[in-house]
């Protein structure tokens, strides 16, 4: 009887040690990742080949290489400028992740409800950049082609004010 609540005890102790590891993991992995593709959209470059773009571009801008390249044109060609927000959502995630590592408890509910806070900030500042701020460098609207469709229907709605 005494050897099986040992065990169970040192099995309790080595679940709660992987918990803590995978928990440790992530907020590495995230950080990292978030710092790549904020470096990899702040180094973009339109002549890059990439999503929109085909041409022969000998040396490659984006400091993270081709893979950064293709990262960033999509996400620019999706999203135009609220690009940025998912290295920033990222990066609140792996802040997240680490005060967690003391409390061990994440809620589901939670956590999907931050997801559609999220969904619901970038669509709308797609929309919102596209009405407000010329392109420039990039080849869509500011706002990607998110902001085209959902820019096109603020103004619609919105057009008499």
């Amino acid at each position: 009887m005494a050897e099986t609540s040992a065990s169970a005890r040192a099995g309790a102790r080595l679940t709660s040690a992987v918990t803590r590891g995978l928990y440790e993991s992530a907020v590495i992995a995230l950080g990292i990742v978030a710092l790549v593709l904020l470096i990899a959209l702040l180094t973009y470059s339109p002549d890059d080949p990439g999503f929109s773009f085909t041409g022969n571009s000998a040396p490659v801008h984006n400091r993270i290489g081709v893979i950064g390249a293709w990262l960033a044109d999509v996400l620019f060609f999706l999203f135009g400028r609220p690009a940025f927000l998912f290295p920033l959502v990222l990066a609140a995630a792996c802040w997240g992740l680490q005060r967690r590592l003391k409390a061990q408890g994440i809620s589901r509910v939670n956590t999907l409800v931050r997801i559609a806070g999220f969904v619901l900030v970038l669509v709308a500042s797609c929309g919102l950049t596209t009405l407000h701020w010329q392109p420039g460098a990039l080849r869509q609207t500011a706002g990607g082609v998110v902001g085209s469709v959902v820019g096109g229907g603020l103004v619609a709605g919105l057009d008499f004010l």
